[in-house]
């Protein structure tokens, strides 16, 4: 008896190995492409990003040390400040923040589509701060502006920026990777192998209770993970943000968050109760087969 459930063992234990692997994936695609792949909630996150206090602070940075040296403390705190709250400048981050995102994650996404976002937002500060000198009656001449470069005084805003130990708006070469289409691809593959190994390993085995059971094992275990995971994520992303863009990362993980752990605890749950039909099922079984002599 013991022989002939052998090959059963073996074909239903490596398809619940599948299964469990098929889950790893199916949970992580779709956990990704509902927060940081998610073009929406990055629409909404680089609007506020653009909005916050701490990109008017990066602005403000920027422009004061660039404009000191060619005109002064006063002045160039006074452009600063009317620079970080201009709407039109504000406007280029946030675009310059989707253009990244979209570099990273639209696999349809042309170069003649997207922006040099650092490139953009210097040109903006760059045109803000002479428009803004110039309705005060500064002279822009004496600043030695030049929109060309997006250089004030022949300092570049970027070097400026670094020199100031401010953040740039995107990392300086962003990757043209494709992963929302990665990440959709990988969930339905995955999602049919796991339908399709979980029942393979449920009705290969010869007490399917117990294979049901240590398959909901696994999708608690998965799911499980992946609460403590989303903290450690989370964390990882915070310490990593070292661009506006890394903050506007940080912002739709934070959104999406609640959304993740309802997914993830609901997981958890089915996972619980399978693995409690499993072990009342293979109850039933045990039972059912000690009975069976009694009637021959």
């Amino acid at each position: 008896m013991s022989e002939g459930r052998g090959p059963q063992l073996a074909i239903a234990g490596l398809c619940a190995a599948g299964f469990t692997i098929a889950l790893v994936a199916v949970v992580s695609s779709q956990l990704a492409l509902m927060s940081v792949l998610d073009s929406a909630r990055a629409e909404r996150a680089a609007d506020q990003i653009a909005a916050s206090r701490f990109t008017a602070d990066v602005i403000e940075q920027t422009v004061e040390r660039a404009v000191a040296p060619v005109a002064g403390a006063e002045v160039a705190t006074q452009l600063a400040v009317a620079t970080s709250g201009d709407p039109n400048v504000r406007s280029v981050v946030s675009s310059a923040l989707v253009s990244a995102h979209r570099q990273v994650v639209d696999p349809a996404a042309t170069r003649a589509e997207l922006i040099d976002g650092n490139a953009a937002v210097d040109q903006a500060i760059v045109r803000s701060v002479i428009d803004t000198a110039a309705a005060a009656g500064i002279d822009v001449q004496a600043m030695g502006a030049d929109l060309g470069d997006a250089s004030l005084g022949g300092i570049r805003l970027a070097d400026a920026a670094s020199r100031a130990g401010v953040q740039s708006i995107v990392p300086s070469d962003v990757p043209n990777l494709g992963l929302r289409r990665a990440a959709e691809t990988t969930r339905i593959i995955a999602l049919v192998a796991m339908v399709l190994l979980g029942l393979v390993a449920v009705f290969a085995h010869p007490r399917p209770g117990r294979s049901l059971r240590r398959l909901g094992w696994s999708v608690a275990i998965v799911c499980g993970s992946w609460l403590g995971g989303l903290l450690i994520v989370g964390w990882i992303i915070g310490r990593t943000s070292t661009t506006l863009f890394g903050e506007m990362l940080d912002t739709v993980w934070s959104d999406a968050v609640p959304s993740m752990l309802l997914l993830v605890g609901a997981g958890l749950i089915i996972g619980v109760g399978l693995w409690v039909a499993g072990t009342v099922f293979d109850g039933f079984d045990a039972q059912r087969q000690r009975t069976l002599p009694a009637h021959y």
